[in-house]
């Protein structure tokens, strides 16, 4: 399996991890920071700690964060306060001594690309990390990726003005978020540390607690700022200073809904943060894996499978599978709203009813009440997870972009697609079985496509349905390495008339491209095409082939997906 190493570099420690392109650590380790820290004696603890935590040279590339601003291409450290350093070229030196393509970031950015990726923002695409420490940094999260601005000094958030009159800073400004929100401007106004104010305030003692909800009001200032320029939909808070939330988010709360518009914070969550102090290497790891991905890079274990087409289409092909690419998205966003909104009909209506029962006192006891109420109860939560699906489907169909191949587990996509179908199938009385392979088994995909295809074939399936089966499987075939995905269903016969009638005018469409061997189908239910998910997959290096519609003697469709495998344990 393919690794990354993500780095943290601090004024005391280096913090290292050796991760997965799904996150998953499989190694870290610390070691001291020299001291003093001269770049070449840092340099020299890096690389031996690389090769500690990476014993078998697995790692295709390595990220780090620095405690100050990289540039733009993430190669220098510009400057680096606790370490004494100014424009060390870093990146340069690692790649020497490792062989390892490298890249450099803030550490603060690094720290909201790892909450981002695996942490608190990690059901969020669009996303603002403070860090309330010494004193207030910030990383911008825009589309799943670390926005850094145009000389890599961007999401300085701490240095935003809130007040023009206020207290100098040392970046030359007056008033700025740090000079009222961070560690240092607490003790100036309370003369103690944040961990004793969050001590007393549990305690309950009055004057702690009144300091919090000021200090909530006053970063609520500043983030009301950051949230009418950037929209996010997340605001997450790091640092010491976030262990005392509960206090300071009451009153932070407030001032935001006191100051941004409707339209602005509409879903806006502020949270605090998951990864603690491993936030950083978590980031660091996932900038290198965007490395690999920008550069194209591959390890033995990312080759393509003998027999398999290349994943890299020119530029036409790209664009008639754009093409596709957004029918099936407003197919899909369509059919699955009517769905939804026909199956949200029920559960209301019955909660009318049963609200009505109740109110006209047309119970016969107390007891026949409360089971009332607690079918209303079970029907509103029948509404709330059809409510969640759509609000699953709305974030997927948002994120419309090119494909990005990457390893990606087989049993984790199998999950996922099974928690956003198994709803749908309950509601039609179809038994819907998902069948995951081995978590050790991973395929060259693009995680969010190829989990939106199967989404799509499998509730294809379902929207054809009113009663019967339908199972997912997977089949490895290690030797050849390939992966095989199996739909079958009980769909009735008909339900394929309309698409294979649709065959022949397809087939004479010079602009759609057809593969030797491939089924080249068109729409097949509302919400589903399978045109659009060949595509994908043709991209991919892969292939999607029909190879039965029900008959008399066998009542099962069968449809196949073919994916290149790169990973078995």
């Amino acid at each position: 399996m393919p690794y990354v190493i993500g780095i943290d570099l601090g004024g005391t420690a280096i913090k290292l991890g050796r991760y997965d392109a799904q996150g998953t650590c499989a190694a870290s380790v610390t070691v001291p920071t020299p001291q003093p820290p001269q770049p070449e004696q840092v340099v020299e603890a890096m690389v031996a700690a690389i090769a500690q935590v990476d014993p078998q040279n697995e790692a295709i590339a390595l990220g780090v964060g620095t405690p100050g601003p990289a540039d733009a291409a993430g190669r220098v450290a510009r400057v680096a306060i606790n370490l004494g350093w100014q424009d060390v070229p870093l990146a340069d030196w690692l790649e020497a001594r490792t062989g390892k393509p490298t890249v450099l970031a803030n550490d603060a950015n690094c720290a909201g690309l790892g909450e981002s990726w695996l942490g608190a923002g990690r059901n969020f695409r669009d996303v603002i990390l403070l860090t309330l420490g010494t004193g207030v940094g910030g990383a911008i999260v825009l589309d799943g990726r670390l926005f850094s601005g145009r000389q890599g000094t961007g999401g300085e958030l701490g240095l935003i003005t809130l007040n023009p009159q206020g207290p100098e800073c040392n970046s030359g400004n007056r008033g700025s978020l740090e000079q009222y929100c961070s560690v240092q401007a607490i003790r100036r106004r309370t003369g103690l540390e944040p961990g004793e104010l969050g001590r007393r305030a549990k305690a309950g003692d009055r004057e702690a607690i009144a300091f919090w909800q000021e200090y909530g009001r006053d970063l609520g200032a500043g983030i009301a700022s950051l949230v009418y320029v950037l929209t996010p939909e997340a605001v997450i808070l790091s640092g010491g200073i976030s262990a005392s939330f509960e206090f300071f988010y009451p009153t932070l709360w407030e001032e935001l809904q006191t100051r941004v518009l409707p339209s602005s914070r509409e879903g806006l969550r502020v949270l605090p943060a998951a990864l603690g102090n491993q936030a950083g290497e978590v980031g660091a790891a996932k900038l290198a894996w965007e490395l690999v991905r920008a550069q194209g890079l591959r390890s033995d274990g990312l080759e393509q499978a003998d027999g398999m087409e290349s994943p890299l289409p020119n530029s036409l092909r790209q664009l008639e599978m754009a093409y596709w690419l957004a029918s099936e998205q407003a197919r899909f966003h369509a059919g699955f709203l009517a769905r939804v909104s026909h199956e949200l009909r029920s559960p209301i209506n019955g909660v009318i009813g049963l609200q009505q029962l109740i109110l006209n006192d047309l119970c016969d006891s107390p007891e026949e009440e409360r089971e009332f109420v607690r079918q209303a109860n079970g029907a509103a939560q029948k509404m709330l997870g059809l409510l969640d699906q759509a609000i699953a489907i709305s974030r997927i169909s948002q994120d419309f972009r090119k494909l990005e191949l990457q390893p990606v587990q087989l049993a984790g996509t199998f999950l996922a697609v099974g928690d956003r179908t198994q709803l749908l199938a309950r509601n039609r009385n179809l038994q819907l079985e998902i069948l995951p392979p081995s978590p050790a088994y991973y395929v060259l995909a693009d995680p969010q496509w190829l989990q939106q295809g199967l989404v799509s074939l499998v509730s294809g399936a379902i929207a054809t349905m009113h009663d019967g089966s339908i199972c997912l499987t997977a089949e490895i075939d290690a030797p050849t390495k390939l992966a095989r995905l199996i739909l079958e269903d009980t769909r009735p016969a008909e339900a394929w008339q309309e698409p294979l009638d649709q065959l022949a005018a397809l087939s004479q469409n010079p602009k759609i491209t057809r593969s030797s061997g491939y089924v080249p189908v068109a729409q097949l239910s509302p919400g589903s095409s399978l045109l659009a998910f060949q595509s994908i997959l043709e991209a991919m290096g892969g292939r999607l082939e029909l190879l039965n519609t029900p008959t008399e003697n066998s009542p099962l469709s069968r449809l196949q997906i073919t994916l290149p495998l790169i990973q078995e344990l």
